[in-house]
C-alpha cells in the first residue's frame, strides 16, 4: 500500500550516484594526460590513483546516502502502515467515538501520504455503504444520519480535488442510505458514484456534484439550493418536492427523472436533457433558465426567453 512511494526517490538517488561515479571516472582518465606529459608517467599515475580514491569515496558516500534514504523511508512506511491498520480496526469498534477516531485518523493518513489517498477513499466509501444500510442502525434511527456515517462522507468530500478526478470516480457511495436532515451543505463529491443513493430530506445546498452519477438516486425533499450539478447523471432520479432554487444543472442528464412539486426557480438548465421527465409542469419550466439545447418532455413549451440565452 505505502511502499511504492519510495521507488521514485530511490531510483533518482541511485541514478545520481552512478552518474557521479561515471563522471569522476571520465575525469580520472582524461584530466591527468592534459596536466602531465607522457614523460611524467609517475606523476600522472599518482594523480590517477588519487582520483580513483576520490571516486571510491564518492561511491561509498552515495551508497550510504541511498541506504539512509531507504531506511528512513522504510521507517516512515512502517509507521504509516501501523497507523492505517489501527485506524481500520477502529472502524469496526462498538463505540461511536472510537469509530470517529478511526475516520479522522484515515483522513490524516491521506493528507500526510497523498499516495494512499485512493486506498483511504475506498475504505471510507465501503464504511459508508455498509454502515448506512445496516438494518440495526436504520431501525433505531430511521430518519437520521449516524454521526460516524456523516463524518465519513464529509471526510471524503474534503479530499483534495485533482484535475484527473473529473475522469475518475471520486468516491463510491452507490446505494448508501444518507436519508435525514443532517447537513451536508457545501459537500464536495465531484465525479462520485451516487447511483441509487438515498438522500431524501438531506441538506445539499451549495454542494459540488459535477460529473457525479446519481442514477435513480432518491432526492425527494432534498435541499439543493445553488448546488452544482453540471454534467451530472440524474437519469430516473426521484426529485419530488426538492428545493432547486439556483441549482446549476448545465448539461445534466435528467431523462425520466420525477420532479413533482420541485422548486426550479432560477435553476440553470442550459443543455440539460429533461426528456421523459415526470411531474414537470410548464410553470416550473417558466421559472427556470434554459436555452435552445435544453430538451423538455413532450407537451411542454420552451419559453421564448430561452431562445436568446447563450449556450
Amino acid at each position: 500500500m505505502v511502499g511504492d512511494r519510495a521507488q521514485p526517490g530511490r531510483l533518482w538517488a541511485m541514478i545520481a550516484v552512478v552518474a557521479g561515479a561515471l563522471l569522476t571516472a571520465v575525469v580520472v582518465w582524461l584530466v591527468p594526460p592534459l596536466i602531465y606529459p607522457a614523460q611524467a608517467a609517475e606523476a600522472r599515475a599518482a594523480l590517477q590513483a588519487g582520483l580513483l580514491t576520490a571516486t571510491a569515496a564518492i561511491v561509498a558516500v552515495g551508497g550510504g546516502l541511498v541506504a539512509l534514504f531507504e531506511t528512513r523511508r522504510a521507517n516512515e512506511d512502517t509507521h504509516v502502515r501501523e497507523l492505517y491498520t489501527r485506524a481500520v480496526d477502529q472502524l469496526g469498534a462498538d463505540e461511536e467515538i472510537i469509530r470517529l477516531g478511526g475516520i479522522y485518523a484515515l483522513e490524516r493518513i491521506a493528507t500526510d501520504s497523498p499516495g494512499d489517498g485512493r486506498t483511504v477513499g475506498e475504505v471510507l466509501s465501503a464504511f459508508v455503504r455498509s454502515r448506512s444500510t445496516d438494518p440495526t442502525l436504520r431501525m433505531s434511527q430511521p430518519t437520521l444520519q449516524a454521526a460516524d456515517v456523516r463524518a465519513a462522507v464529509q471526510v471524503l468530500g474534503r479530499r483534495p480535488v485533482r484535475p484527473d478526478l473529473y475522469l475518475r470516480m471520486r468516491a463510491d457511495l452507490h446505494g448508501a442510505d444518507l436519508t435525514g436532515p443532517a447537513s451536508l451543505a457545501d459537500l464536495d463529491l465531484v465525479a462520485a458514484n451516487l447511483a441509487y443513493v438515498h438522500l431524501d430530506g438531506a441538506d445539499l445546498s451549495r454542494a459540488r456534484l459535477s460529473n457525479a452519477d446519481l442514477f435513480r438516486a432518491h432526492l425527494n425533499g432534498t435541499l439543493l439550493t445553488e448546488a452544482r450539478l453540471r454534467r451530472a447523471t440524474l437519469i430516473g432520479a426521484y426529485i419530488d418536492g426538492a428545493n432547486m432554487i439556483g441549482a446549476l444543472l448545465i448539461d445534466a442528464n435528467l431523462m425520466g427523472a420525477t420532479l413533482r412539486g420541485s422548486n426550479l426557480a432560477g435553476a440553470d438548465l442550459r443543455g440539460a436533457d429533461l426528456s421523459g421527465a415526470e411531474g414537470l409542469t410548464q410553470e416550473q419550466v417558466n421559472s427556470a433558465i434554459g436555452d435552445r439545447r435544453t430538451r423538455l418532455p413532450v407537451g411542454l413549451t420552451r419559453p421564448l426567453s430561452w431562445m436568446s440565452m447563450p449556450a
